[in-house]
């Protein structure tokens, strides 16, 4: 560590870029600054004094040995300016001198106030988000969950116009519409070197689904949402066999799976601004019973005070974890294979 110091202020007046270099390498001591020994400083303004271990403290690690010069160089610049404008400032703006002190006042009681609320959060937030808790939200949520596109779930295989076995095919993709297997489907697709696209654990967009298939621009395929099992597309060089196993039409609500991660990051942060709510008011409670603070106004005083009874939270409590079924998948029986040209 002295050793590593000693080279670190001979280079400071050396060499900037040597400065940068040796920055990177050497860790700062302990306690932050390293005294007022002058080969610690790096630039002064005034009587300000910029030190070695500033930089070190705000120089992000893994920088290489270019990207440590172009650092430090702007970091030093930087911070001259800086030094420069707040001392004009103070010469040209004296009028603005108290106002600034309350925007700084004000800046420096949000950063912590963030903090405190921070804190509480980490010591009380429930990460977990039940499958109960997201049927409810959804359920109680519904009108703002609609679909401003149609989404689908199904499969795509696309196979050579030689290819031969194409009722064996078929009858695996009707097996995935009926009981949402895909088993038979990907061992027939890797057996015969098929090109297999499952588009059935998740819902997409319905222009997404038409993007794997011959589709025609000027064409709307809308018909093929109300067509159930087998259909295929034509392409010059192959043939594409598909089925719909799900639709959900624009203007409906969309299906859970569709939503879940919008819900679970709606519920963690209502989770957030509860935790914040309840502990701000348990500070004014706290703060009204000692004798912290006292009112005038008989309306806030009774606000400020107010506890929900026990008996109160309870039901809240009861409301938000009850059980809602989910309601049953309509399964549309598959027709015939329907070929669309």
């Amino acid at each position: 560590m002295y050793l590593c110091e000693l080279i670190m202020r001979k280079l400071v007046y050396i060499l900037l870029t040597t400065l940068a270099a040796t920055i990177t390498s050497c860790s700062p001591s302990e306690g932050g600054k390293q005294g007022d020994d002058a080969a610690d400083v790096v630039a002064t303004v005034d009587k300000k004094q910029l030190l070695i271990s500033d930089i070190q403290r705000d120089m992000p690690r893994g920088l290489g040995e270019a990207d440590s010069v172009t650092f430090v160089r702007m970091y030093i610049d930087n911070w001259v300016l800086n030094q420069l404008k707040v001392s004009r400032a103070e010469e040209v703006l004296p009028a603005y001198e108290k106002e600034i002190e309350r925007l700084v006042e004000d800046y420096r009681q949000s950063l912590i106030m963030r903090q405190l609320d921070q804190y509480y959060i980490d010591n009380a937030i429930d990460v977990e988000i039940t499958d109960k808790q997201l049927a409810a939200y959804y359920r109680s949520n519904s009108a703002s969950f609609k679909l401003d596109h149609d989404k689908v779930r199904g499969i795509i295989v696309k196979t050579p116009r030689s290819f031969r076995n194409t009722t064996t095919l078929t009858t695996a993709i009707k097996e995935v519409i009926k009981s949402g297997n895909t088993q038979e489907v990907a061992a027939i697709s890797e057996k015969h070197n098929l090109t297999f696209t499952d588009l059935t654990p998740q819902w997409v967009s319905y222009s997404d689904f038409l993007s794997n298939l011959p589709t025609e621009r000027s064409r709307s395929y809308t018909d093929l949402l109300v067509k159930s099992g087998v259909q295929q597309m034509n392409s010059d060089d192959a043939i594409f066999y598909f089925a719909i196993v799900d639709v959900a039409r624009k203007g409906e609500v969309a299906p859970l799976e569709s939503v879940e991660a919008d819900i679970r990051r709606r519920l963690y942060a209502e989770r957030r601004t509860d935790i914040v709510r309840e502990y701000e008011a348990e500070l004014k409670r706290e703060a009204l019973n000692a004798g912290r603070v006292t009112l005038t106004d008989t309306v806030l005083f009774r606000a400020m005070s107010y506890t929900a009874p026990e008996e109160e939270i309870e039901a809240e409590v009861r409301e938000a974890t009850e059980h809602i079924e989910d309601e049953p998948i309509a399964i549309v029986e598959e027709s015939d294979s329907v070929q669309t040209n």
